[in-house]
């Protein structure tokens, strides 16, 4: 299952129940979508089978920091690595728009 599915409920893990965070107001329109420029296609399909798009923007990784997390993903978390040349697309493209100062983060 994916996360992003369970919206507010728990999560059940072996008979144990875990609180899913809610959102603490309103979604606005523009949160979780990710900034239309090269590579978002790229971006969204890899990213968004088990994450959403909001919380992909909010990490404000540097270049370095997103190919650590796309490591860990992969050797700790089992998903498979993506092939080049997409994951050096998803990289550019995560590392223009989401970075350190994530100049497209969704304010309201």
């Amino acid at each position: 299952m994916h996360l992003k599915t369970i919206g507010g409920r728990a999560l059940v893990l072996a008979g144990l129940a875990l609180p899913v965070a809610m959102s603490p107001g309103p979604v606005l329109a523009q949160d979780g979508v990710f900034v239309e420029a090269e590579g978002v296609d790229l971006a969204y399909q890899y990213c968004t089978g088990c994450h959403s798009e909001m919380l992909v923007a909010q990490q404000g990784q540097t270049r370095e920091g997103w190919e650590k997390l796309f490591e860990w993903m992969v050797e700790d978390q089992g998903m498979e690595p993506i092939p080049e040349p997409d994951r050096t697309k998803v990289l550019d493209y995560l590392a223009e728009h989401y970075n350190t100062d994530r100049p497209n983060f969704p304010r309201p």
